[in-house]
């Protein structure tokens, strides 16, 4: 009975609800993966090797984000717009492929070279080959696609699928620290069976077409994703630069504990994340600015109960992931992150990209990058770069900047939309 009255109301406000129960299952599970597999990893390979297969996964996250273009963010929009044509779909969704593909190649041509031109990557030269097939994920698996026609369900069933995969064969593969190459290995090869499910799903059951694009149409698209895609890249750089001068400044245990503390940031704004997801092609066509503020409002309450929750039992929960005493302050410092980027996510999302006014995004993330740089700058010549501290620091001042920013543009653009 309760059952059927849920349905009712899914059915009653355009899928919402169920989208929402597909997003937060998947976002769940996620959460639930590295309480499997992350003590696991840490005690078997040890935090000097894990904190190489973190260094190993960021640098082929640069690639990750140079595939993905922006397209991820952008196209959803377009696919929610034209979800009833089916001539447009496939004129979308071929234009973005095509142009996926090409980067990818230039990017693995780019990526080689700089696995050979640095000697301490060299050494570890199989974890980096293996890394560059979480570019797989990307590539393959055509997300805003699904995230436009509102059918949250492809998502989650594709996703779990993968991260099923990861969890089972790493305890069946990875059994001492010299199966550390392997690690990336077993996520590329879920984001490869993953990807083509996804591929089967859009060209063969929802009879999308592949069509070659012409250059005009090529050209629309990388330029409407342009401004998000240079957001997505400067703002990587800024967030994955603290691992690499992390490892190569303090070293790579401190990557571990950093890492572990960045996790908990990720968990913490699944809820926020689920709500931008879920609600995002509703914003784009309705543009309800006053249902925006409410949930701006919800996720800033939300998240400083989360975090307030996280620090009290957050000695027990460290002692989970990692066995070794390590000191707490810096990880309860970076539990603020939070509470910051929630916000500053769900404003980014389903604000300012939601109306179509992606180049904000692009002038936030200078303005950050500008005060990640100066306040790096300042560290540096004042010799406090040498601890974890300073890295959690320079990342949550950077936050803050951005939120900043963008509270003062989400309040221009409601005055412009209200007029």
């Amino acid at each position: 009975m309760i059952f059927n009255k849920y349905k009712e109301l899914c059915k009653r406000q355009s899928s919402i609800f169920e989208n929402l129960t597909y997003i937060t299952a998947l976002q769940l599970f996620v959460m639930a993966t590295p309480l499997i597999t992350y003590p696991y990893l840490v005690r078997v390979l040890g935090k000097e090797l894990y904190g190489w297969v973190i260094t190993a996964q960021i640098v082929a996250s640069y690639c990750s984000i140079f595939i993905d273009f922006g397209f991820k963010s952008v196209s959803a929009k377009h696919i929610s717009i034209h979800r009833n044509n089916k001539e447009k779909l496939s004129e979308i969704i071929s234009t973005i492929l095509l142009s996926q593909w090409i980067i990818w190649i230039f990017c693995l041509i780019g990526y080689l070279f700089i696995i050979y031109w640095i000697p301490a990557y060299r050494e570890h030269l199989w974890l980096f080959i293996f890394s560059f097939g979480l570019t797989f994920n990307e590539l393959l698996f055509p997300q805003y696609y699904f995230q436009g026609i509102e059918k949250m369900k492809y998502i989650t069933l594709i996703n779990v699928f993968i991260r099923l995969i990861f969890v089972i064969l790493t305890f069946f593969v990875i059994k001492s620290s010299q199966d550390y190459i392997y690690v990336p290995l077993i996520s590329t090869i879920g984001y490869i069976i993953g990807g083509l499910w996804a591929l089967y799903i859009i060209f063969i059951k929802h009879r999308i077409q592949f069509i070659m694009p012409a250059f005009n149409t090529i050209s629309f698209y990388i330029k409407d994703a342009a401004p998000i895609f240079f957001t997505d890249i400067i703002c990587t750089i800024k967030d994955k630069l603290n691992y690499l001068l992390l490892g190569g400044c303090v070293g790579m245990k401190e990557v571990v504990a950093y890492d572990l503390g960045s996790r908990f940031t990720n968990i913490l704004v699944k809820p926020s994340s689920i709500l931008a997801t879920v609600l995002f092609p509703k914003m784009a066509k309705d543009k309800n600015i006053h249902l925006a503020q409410k949930i701006c409002i919800i996720i800033l309450i939300g998240m400083i109960i989360c975090v307030l929750s996280l620090n009290l039992f957050l000695p027990q929960i460290v002692h989970f992931f990692i066995a070794d005493t390590i000191d707490l302050l810096p990880i309860r410092l970076y539990t603020l992150a939070p509470i910051i980027l929630g916000l500053s996510s769900y404003i980014a999302s389903n604000i300012i990209i939601a109306l179509g006014y992606n180049k904000y995004i692009l002038y936030s993330i200078i303005i950050t990058t500008c005060i990640y740089l100066s306040l790096l700058a300042l560290f540096y010549l004042t010799g406090y770069l040498n601890t974890i501290t300073s890295f959690i620091l320079l990342t949550l001042f950077s936050y803050m900047g951005e939120l900043i920013y963008r509270l003062i543009i989400a309040k221009k653009i409601a005055k412009l939309e209200q007029q």
